[in-house]
């Protein structure tokens, strides 16, 4: 059976909201801290999928076409304060 939780997001600066994933969760996928996590938006779906397996971002190519990407940043706006 799988294991579930209910977290609360928290501002953490102007543009971002953060999420905190259970310690011990995390350790028995065997990921530490300063570990570099693949992550993917699916907007359809509505969901977001962390890989844990992913590799340092700067050291290969992305895949963004100049395109998509203006229109991902004009969703970027600063969150209102709580």
């Amino acid at each position: 059976m799988a294991k579930s939780s209910s977290r609360k997001l928290f501002l953490f600066g102007k543009y971002s909201l953060a999420l905190l994933l259970p310690k011990k969760w995390l350790q028995e996928l065997g990921v530490k801290g300063g570990e570099y996590v693949g992550l993917e938006y699916d907007r359809r779906r509505r969901r977001i999928v962390i890989r844990f397996d992913a590799t340092n971002p700067n050291s290969r190519p992305t895949k963004t076409t100049a395109k998509s990407k203006s229109s991902e940043e004009s969703d970027w706006q600063p969150i209102p304060q709580l």
